[in-house]
């Protein structure tokens, strides 16, 4: 009678007590990015970044340096337009991942996760979906105010109204 060597191997493993153990399942930290959107821009983060571009502003218009000021205030009209983008879900968040990126490595460390992915549309049977969205709002310093409108935000359904 012969045997496949995959079956011999199994009968081998098994009788020696060795049977592969049970595929662990992965598990994956996703999160809300509506909210995200909201807490990064209202986040002490974001505050500095205003806070330098303000007063670089205001150091060119001292100096009547109009060029200076104007690229300025477009990045400022760029980055609410981009900000206005990112919350619809009709920009990538790439700016705010990127900074973001330093709290990463503990966010998935308290949630036990091997890694955080914006979007999953799909998880097989052998991924655990953890939820970090509060993980990333403690990162990014979120008050109570933000961490309010991030839960309407997540029971809101249906497309977000524009912020006009």
């Amino acid at each position: 009678m012969k045997m496949s060597w995959t079956l011999a191997a199994a009968v081998l493993l098994s009788a020696i007590g060795a049977a592969p153990a049970p595929a662990q399942a992965i598990r994956v930290g996703t999160f809300h990015k509506p909210s995200i959107v909201v807490a990064f821009y209202n986040s002490p983060m974001w505050s500095e970044v205003l806070k330098a571009k303000t007063a670089e502003l205001q150091q060119a218009k001292a100096a009547n340096d109009t060029k200076k000021a104007q690229e300025l205030d477009a990045w400022g009209n760029g980055q609410q337009e981009l900000a206005h983008r990112q919350l619809s879900g009709e920009a990538p968040i790439t700016s705010i991942l990127e900074a973001l990126a330093p709290a990463f490595p503990d966010v998935a460390r308290t949630a036990q996760v091997s890694l955080i992915a914006p979007d999953l549309p799909y998880a097989g049977p052998g991924v655990q979906v953890v939820d970090v969205t509060d993980l990333l709002l403690d990162a990014l310093k979120a008050d109570e105010k933000v961490r309010k409108l991030a839960r309407d935000l997540q029971n809101h359904k249906g497309p977000l109204p524009p912020l006009h």
